[in-house]
């Protein structure tokens, strides 16, 4: 990593990991590497910059990865790395299995659950695989996935072996077992930025350009200073050209701001750059990083952004001041005419309410008559993906949030399960399922009316 001081008096930041000879020759020799670094796909790029492409078909890498970690966001950023494409990311087993027949991947990226599911179904040999790139093992040991972990090396023997860890301190013992005597590449250590005091907000990669405008809403700073360390994700600086007071690092001659905003977990000396740059500081990143976040400074905070529970509060406001609207107007006097019969028969506010419900109400499933009370909801995931109903009622209870009054009946079958929940909380878990990762398996929900 290389720092270097402005006339502004901004710290400027570089991630360069120091890959010293023996480390190099440990990369082309097929010799095991420990790499250490935050728990964050862009601090691991420069780690596979150094790989050098494998000739000839099939699957030369296969990354494992934690389920918080997101397959699908690491493999986004990993495109950016030329050695690894094709790269194909888990999130189906038979779509899989039928790119990997195709022999149309180069590299896999997948949660151990995937992979042994892989094995099981003879669609991937790791005999033939030149690495296994294991990411953040803590992580994985603590999902309680070391019996996947074991199965996985076993079967790939004669495989290069990259481990990337947070913490190597932690995973001493694995690293001994399955990578004896490796050399490490100390990216980024865990070290307290002790002069850093900040505010986090926890986000998925997806909400990270809304969380930032959030951010901006709230705060309302005079200027700010945004740091994307994600290599792949530029999109960003169109949306603020107009905006003479967001800067994007690494503009120069920015001077100070009023906020420094990271838009992914940072390293200890990116958040002393934050924190030279910035009155005040925010990060967003993942729920498992927080963690890594508050070991790294002084003070870490909480910043509550708005919730979807926020937006529906604003909605009402809106719909309040667009009726006040109208009124001012002199609009509904015909409307009046229509409804003054309904006058003696109920009250004007009781008619008014009835009113805003029937045009502005959200749209419910639809119901069968003799299934008012339960909704049935079909899960795509069941007992070939070991999925127990202990699953799926903790991830209606701590996931989805509905009261265990509101769980029915809950069938696992072969190859999908069956959740009865009350239809006044259908949609609304149909729709909190959808995308939820149970045992390693992304599932699909929709009503079943059968």
């Amino acid at each position: 990593m290389s720092f270097s001081l402005t006339t502004e008096g901004f710290v400027s930041w570089e991630f360069a990991p120091d890959f010293d000879a023996g480390h190099r020759a440990a990369l082309s020799t097929g010799k095991s590497l420990v790499y250490v670094s935050p728990p964050t796909w862009w601090a691991a790029v420069p780690l596979f910059q150094e790989l050098e492409p494998v000739a000839g078909a099939g699957v030369h890498s296969v990354i494992v990865v934690p389920e918080a970690l997101g397959v699908s966001e690491g493999s986004s950023i990993l495109r950016s790395v030329q050695s690894l494409t094709p790269i194909h990311a888990v999130t189906g087993l038979a779509r899989t299995g039928r790119r990997l027949d195709q022999k149309v991947v180069t590299t896999l990226v997948t949660t151990p659950s995937d992979l042994v599911e892989l094995l099981s179904r003879s669609s991937l040999n790791l005999g033939s695989v030149q690495r296994i790139v294991i990411g953040w093992p803590e992580l994985l040991l603590e999902l309680g996935l070391g019996e996947e972990l074991d199965t996985i090396l076993a079967e790939s023997r004669t495989s290069q072996r990259l481990i990337i860890t947070a913490d190597e301190t932690r995973i001493s013992d694995f690293a001994e077992r399955h990578a004896r005597r490796a050399p490490t590449v100390s990216a980024a250590r865990i070290q307290e930025a002790a002069s850093v005091s900040l505010r986090y907000s926890v986000t998925d990669a997806n909400s990270t350009s809304e969380a930032v405008r959030s951010v901006l809403d709230i705060i309302n700073p005079g200027s700010t200073l945004i740091l994307d360390p994600n290599p792949t994700a530029s999109g960003r600086r169109s949306e603020y050209a107009d905006d003479p007071t967001v800067h994007l690092y690494p503009e120069a001659d920015t001077g100070p701001v009023d906020l420094a905003l990271a838009t992914d977990l940072p390293t200890a000396p990116a958040l002393a750059m934050l924190a030279a740059a910035g009155n005040e500081v925010v990060v967003l990143l993942r729920g498992f990083q927080v963690p890594y976040l508050k070991a790294s400074a002084r003070r870490a905070r909480s910043l509550r952004l708005p919730s979807a529970v926020d937006r529906a509060r604003d909605r009402t406001s809106q719909l309040r001041d667009d009726i006040r609207q109208l009124i001012d107007q002199g609009r509904g006097r015909i409307e009046m005419l229509l409804l003054e019969p309904l006058f003696d028969e109920y009250d004007p506010a009781t008619i008014a309410a009835a009113l805003a419900a029937h045009s502005w109400a959200p749209e419910q499933p639809a119901v069968d008559s003799e299934l008012q009370s339960w909704v049935r909801i079909r899960v795509n995931a069941g007992q070939r993906d070991r999925i127990r109903t202990a699953d799926l009622v903790g991830a209606l209870l701590n996931r989805v949030g509905v009261a265990k009054s509101q769980v029915g009946k809950v069938e696992v079958r072969d190859g999908h399960s069956v959740i009865e929940v009350r239809a006044e909380v259908a949609e609304m878990v149909r729709r909190e399922l959808e995308g939820v990762v149970l045992r390693g398996k992304k599932v699909a929900a929709r009503f079943d009316r059968r």
